[in-house]
């Protein structure tokens, strides 16, 4: 028996490639006799506790959420949501509803806490036109009732004063004469290619100049029509709860109790081994 003759066994690729599948074979059908021996285990314990979780989250009180729809972009629903966060505002609020509290302070993180502000389905996120007002409470009428007040209050904030009102026509006339001024020297520089080599900057930064203008003069101009016209849709009367969704709590429930099943009968199987 030659050297070559005992060493080729041990290299041939072939006979280490079937071992491994082997293996793996073996494996996997020990795993699928091991499932088969605990099915019921498998099957019953996350049904039980899935029904037990619906039970107990049926025992919770629900929670309605008013919606309503507001016309404004995302600059606007940013500052809507600034002037609602606002003491003044939530005072307004508070003056009309006794939220559930002992000191000032407490009621009006209870109704922070409970408001947020939302692009509406559908829209794009960044370039909304439309958002949504949700306010959420056990009482359907009492979200719906609080809604309005925040949508009051927030108009009434929102409306500048005689001396704003002045500031700020006197800022989008200025605006405006810089994009006639950027506006006039660009029609320059198409017309005198030579210019551009003259002038102290370029033509794309003379554009962006004057689009960052155009929408300073937008927003502005929207912070002077503020009325009722913005509200799209108002606070609506919940009739069906917002929380708790107790069948999707109630599956997720059941998925996590068959993880967990399974991974104490891979244990189990391993620690008897």
């Amino acid at each position: 028996m030659t050297t070559g003759s005992i060493a080729a066994p041990h290299n041939d690729p072939k006979e280490h490639g079937g071992a491994g599948n082997g293996n793996a074979s073996l494996s996997i059908l020990a795993l699928v006799a091991m499932i088969f021996e605990n099915l019921r285990l498998l099957l019953l314990g996350p049904a039980i506790v899935g029904l037990v979780t619906f039970g107990i989250v049926s025992l919770l009180p629900p929670w309605y959420t008013s919606v309503a729809y507001l016309k404004i972009d995302e600059a606007g629903a940013r500052t809507a949501d600034a002037l609602m966060h606002s003491t003044p505002v939530l005072d307004k609020v508070l003056a009309g509803f006794e939220a559930p509290r002992d000191t000032v302070e407490a009621r009006r993180a209870f109704l922070d806490a409970h408001r947020r502000i939302m692009v509406a389905p559908g829209e794009i996120q960044m370039i909304a036109n439309l958002h949504r007002l949700e306010y959420s409470d056990r009482d359907p009428r009492v979200a719906q009732k609080v809604n309005s007040l925040f949508i009051d209050a927030w108009l009434d904030a929102a409306k500048p004063t005689s001396e704003e009102r002045m500031k700020t026509e006197d800022e989008i006339a200025r605006r405006e004469l810089e994009v006639k001024s950027v506006s006039e020297l660009l029609d320059r520089l198409q017309r005198d290619a030579s210019l551009s080599n003259k002038e102290p900057v370029s033509a794309w930064d003379l554009i962006q100049d004057r689009d960052k203008n155009l929408a300073t003069i937008a927003s502005l101009r929207s912070s002077l029509n503020v009325s009722r016209e913005m509200v799209f849709s108002p606070p609506d009367l919940p009739a069906v709860p917002s929380w708790p969704n107790k069948g999707m709590i109630a599956v997720l429930a059941g998925f996590v109790a068959e993880i967990l099943l399974l991974i104490f009968v891979i244990l189990r199987r391993f620690s008897s081994v």
